[in-house]
Parts: structure tokens; sequence; C-alpha cells
């Protein structure tokens, strides 16, 4: 469930120094975010009918998407690997639901709102990002847990809420700074969305706990 890197060549074959091109691995349904937007149970022009379309994704069919990227997200981990940017853009969709993490940079440009520039320089996820990380800019396994966490209430929102939209930027820093130094301090979780069981909400909650090691 990671995607597949195939080769690797020069952009200007005349120069050794030419930016590389990577060849991937061809996902028809393009990437996960996208995919669950455009299948949503609830049509998007009627407010009070709940028009289910023959392309709508049932509950086992986002677990099982779930469930692709937590068995990705293992592999990477035991092969001493850390993705840091674990999310549904960086998540592409093949036949059959067939799901597999990625991620070459390339969601950076095309969601670039949902990536915040530290000082003019570094772009990170923040809305995905452990409060460690954010504080410490510490990535670990632990880390990706906690990304996981928001990636899954990612899939049963469908992709439609951003994580924390109610908090600017700032605010999401703030929080995270607060929750790290004070212990008292909680980080806020977010709430558990329509299309999500309460034992898989406990699962989400659990992946957010401010322990590294509880996660």
């Amino acid at each position: 469930n990671v995607g597949r890197l195939l080769g690797i060549c020069n952009y200007d074959t005349s120069s050794a120094s030419s930016d590389k091109l990577m060849v991937v691995e061809y996902m028809e349904n393009g990437d996960l975010n996208q995919y669950l937007r455009e299948r949503h149970p609830v049509s998007a022009d009627s407010v009070r009918i709940s028009q289910i379309s023959p392309d709508s994704l049932l509950p086992d069919q986002l677990l099982h998407i779930a469930e692709q990227i937590a068995a990705g997200v293992k592999y990477l981990h035991s092969e001493g690997f850390v993705h840091r940017d674990l999310a549904t853009r960086n998540c592409l969709v093949g036949p059959a639901l067939q799901v597999k993490i990625s991620d070459f940079g390339m969601s950076r440009y095309l969601y670039s709102k949902q990536y915040y520039r530290i000082e003019g320089k570094a772009v990170l996820p923040i809305r995905w990002m452990a409060p460690e990380s954010l504080f410490y800019g510490k990535f670990t396994q632990e880390t990706d847990v906690w990304s996981f966490g928001v990636t899954l209430w990612e899939i049963l929102t469908f992709a439609r809420q951003s994580p924390y939209e109610n908090l600017s930027d700032q605010q999401v820093i703030s929080k995270a700074c607060e929750a790290v130094q004070n212990p008292n301090s909680l980080f806020p979780l977010l709430s558990k969305p329509s299309y999500c069981q309460p034992e898989v909400y406990a699962v989400i909650c659990k992946c957010w706990d401010m322990n590294p090691e509880n996660r």
C-alpha cells in the first residue's frame, strides 16, 4: 500500500546536474482527497433530500480505505521511514478501491492552502501535525500516528471539512505550543464526523494522545 517509484531520469539529458524527473505507477482515480469529495452520499444541490448516487462510498468502504493506509504506514515504519506528511491529498486511488500512500511534493502545489509557510521558508501541513512536531520540529513514527488520526477523520468527513477550520493557522500553532508547554492545557480534538461510529472515533482520539507512547 505504498506507491511504487518506477524510475528516475534527468530533465535535461545533456546535463548531469539537471533536475530529476520521477516516474511513478499510474493510479487511475487520482488523489484520495478529490476522490472522497466526489463520492459524498448527500447531493451538493439538495439540502433537504439525501440523494445517494451509485458512486457514493459506504461506511465499510471508508474503513477499507483507512485500513489500507494503516497498512502502508506500518510498512514504512517497519523499514525505518517516517512519512511526515500523511493526509488524504498524499494518498492515491487505483482500481477496485485500491489505495496507496504517496507524496513526491506534488500536493504542496495542488493543495497549497493546506500548508503554512513558516517565516517565508519551510512549508508545513500544520493542521495534520502533532503538537511536538510543531513545537520541537520533531518527526517520529508516533507523529505519523497523530497524522493518521487526522487522515482517518478526513476520510470520514469525505474531505469536505478542513481540520480545525474554526481556527486560524496562528491559533493552531498557539494551541499546539500551549499543549506541549502546559500539561493542563489540552489540544482541541476534532469533533466526531457524522458518518463515524463511536468505536472508530475512540480509535481516532487514541491517535491524538498527548503522550506519544500511548498513541
